[in-house]
């Protein structure tokens, strides 16, 4: 009789943490597209400069609109930076895998994410983006051993030579689990 798969880790959610997460889960936007709300909060700093309105709103909207500019313009940098902040940061996170679910220990706090509610998992080259509707989890192989990297890769059926390395498989295993 075989054991089920059971994987236990724990790593810290230090700033390279940060950095690779940010790096493997965000595609960045060029053009003119991201700084659409900055070029909001400028003419609304332009419209309230020339308002009979008390200028100190005007000079709040001139902040806003710097803090704006520079949170697009060095997006990966203000994001670990708020990252680092959060009381998550530095701390031990402990993460474990099992048939069912992937669940994260942290602080006393306890997330479990069920393999079945996810909608699909992408292959990075750093590690994985777990997708269920519009949320993204990204769970690094560097926290990873090769039997769990195996076990992923077979429970999501992601293959090498699959371009998008994209699993609509999530759901189960239900229509293989006659196979043996």
């Amino acid at each position: 009789m075989t054991t089920p798969f059971e994987y236990k880790q724990s790593f810290t959610l230090n700033r390279s943490h940060f950095e690779e997460c940010f790096d493997q889960s965000v595609t960045p936007v060029t053009g003119l597209k991201p700084y659409v709300k900055t070029l909001g909060f400028g003419l609304m700093t332009v419209a309230l400069f020339t308002s009979p309105l008390p200028t100190y709103v005007a000079w709040f909207f001139m902040g806003l609109t710097a803090l704006e500019f520079f949170s697009t313009k060095h997006q990966r940098t203000w994001w670990v930076w708020r990252q680092l902040l959060s009381r998550a940061a530095n701390n031990d996170v402990t993460l474990t895998i099992t048939p069912e679910k992937l669940i994260t220990e942290s602080q006393g706090q306890r997330r479990e994410l069920l393999w079945t509610s996810l909608d699909g998992v992408r292959r990075t080259p750093l590690g994985y983006l777990l997708q269920s509707g519009k949320a993204r989890q990204y769970l690094s192989r560097a926290a990873l051993s090769a039997e769990a990297v195996a076990f992923i890769e077979a429970r999501f059926k992601l293959t090498d030579d699959a371009e998008s390395n994209t699993s609509a498989h999530a759901k189960g295993d239900e229509d293989n689990s006659d196979k043996g």
